[in-house]
């Protein structure tokens, strides 16, 4: 399960430069991971991922019922090189009308601790628009800090190549279980 504890969200409308600002809790998220092989061992791991999200935002009147299929595989180099590849099919709400979309989502990440407990992350991935044929093309960066044993923090961006795309910032933590 996951969700959005806090978020704060700043939009410019383009056309006449108006600024609007919302804020509070998000969504719930419930996912369930099965390795399908590697299962945290080996060179190679590979796990399916479906998740479905609950609209539950504070903060977004018009939030939706989400869901898709992640597919994530990882191919571990030495060194302690990782390479991370992400397939993933989503059914997501529209972004100004009431209606829903498919869009497929492929990422390519590569990693590397830079301390003890700092990894730097650098990704690039793409979302294709099945009702927009519309590609968005992004590139992210990340620091993620293990805390303590199963608990990281992380931050970074993710930033859109495209003027259409958006650019965003975050800091988040995970627990594995």
């Amino acid at each position: 399960m996951g969700f959005q504890s806090y978020g704060l969200q700043k939009e410019t409308e383009k056309s006449s430069g108006d600024i609007s600002k919302t804020h509070g809790f998000g969504d719930i998220t419930l996912r369930i991971k099965q390795n399908i092989t590697g299962n945290n061992k080996g060179t190679f791991v590979m796990a399916l991922l479906p998740y479905a999200k609950i609209p539950s935002s504070q903060y977004d009147d018009e939030s939706r019922f989400e869901y898709g299929l992640i597919v994530p595989m990882l191919y571990k180099f030495a060194g302690d090189w990782n390479l991370g590849f992400q397939v993933e099919v989503d059914r997501l709400k529209d972004q100004d009308l009431p209606e829903m979309h498919t869009e497929i989502l492929q990422t390519l990440t590569i990693s590397h601790p830079l301390t003890k407990n700092l990894d730097g992350i650098a990704e690039t991935y793409y979302t294709y628009d099945f009702k927009a044929h519309e590609f968005s093309n992004y590139i992210n960066a990340a620091l993620q800090m293990e805390v303590m044993k199963n608990f990281k923090i992380d931050a970074g961006l993710n930033y859109g190549l495209q003027h259409h795309s958006e650019k965003h910032y975050f800091v988040g933590f995970s627990y594995m279980h």
